[in-house]
């Protein structure tokens, strides 16, 4: 099985493993009660690392696109996204989104499942001199921050970086590296709730982690994830 970019500091931190589409992440770091309250009265850090992550480049990718998903892109702005329709059959408690940068770069994020059918479809039709698609999971750290207080540790970690709205992300660079913040609804948002999504490169997952807890974040398990998602529906 894979190993995320955390896995190390998972187990210094006494987690309790799991399978998740073929990774090895947490399943919990201590009661359910506990982590839910984490959740619902501060803020919860959850890996999500393993989430699929495509990048697709090229002048036509907007109208090929557009097309491959039978799905209307062209309205979206630079900085914007949109969930994408689940495949039949799909159990995954993540959906997926089509990101917006510009009009000739996306970005397609979400559960493996969904991501690598939806990915073996485009690479059927891509113009070979016109489009490139790239896998670039193993690429990035994925952390989802949740809970009522999460917008107070993103501000005290991310200096100046102005939080985006709800279906926006934002692409900028701190401490030398590019990153991603977004509000995505991979996991969903509750009306309390306030969740966003933080990429990183992988080889610095492991500090932007312990930035996050040392601002008040904690860090917590898939079954908690898997427990605020069924809540909602």
């Amino acid at each position: 099985m894979k190993q995320s970019p955390l896995h190390a500091i998972h187990l210094q931190r006494g987690a309790h493993m799991q399978n998740v589409s073929g990774w090895t992440l947490p399943h919990s770091f201590r009661s359910l009660i506990e982590e839910h309250m984490v959740a619902r009265a501060a803020c919860a850090v959850f890996d999500i690392s393993h989430t699929c992550k495509l990048s697709v480049r090229g002048n036509g990718s907007s109208f090929w696109l557009e097309n491959s998903l039978r799905r209307r892109i062209s309205d979206l702005h630079d900085g914007s996204c949109t969930t994408l329709p689940s495949e039949p059959g799909e159990d995954s408690p993540l959906s997926a989104c089509l990101l917006r940068e510009s009009a000739g770069c996306f970005f397609i994020i979400g559960s493996s499942k969904m991501v690598r059918a939806m990915e073996k479809k485009l690479r059927k039709t891509v113009p070979p001199t016109a489009v490139e698609i790239r896998d670039e999971t193993e690429e990035w750290c994925g952390m989802a921050l949740i809970g009522p207080r999460t917008e107070d540790v993103l501000e005290r970690v991310l200096k100046g970086v102005q939080l985006p709205f709800p279906s926006q992300f934002t692409h900028f660079y701190l401490q030398g590296e590019q990153l991603l913040l977004g509000r995505l609804a991979l996991q969903g948002e509750g009306e309390k709730e306030r969740s966003y999504e933080f990429f990183c490169p992988a080889v610095s997952g492991i500090g932007w982690y312990e930035s996050f807890i040392g601002a008040g974040a904690q860090p917590c398990g898939f079954a908690t994830r898997e427990l605020l998602r069924l809540e909602r529906m």
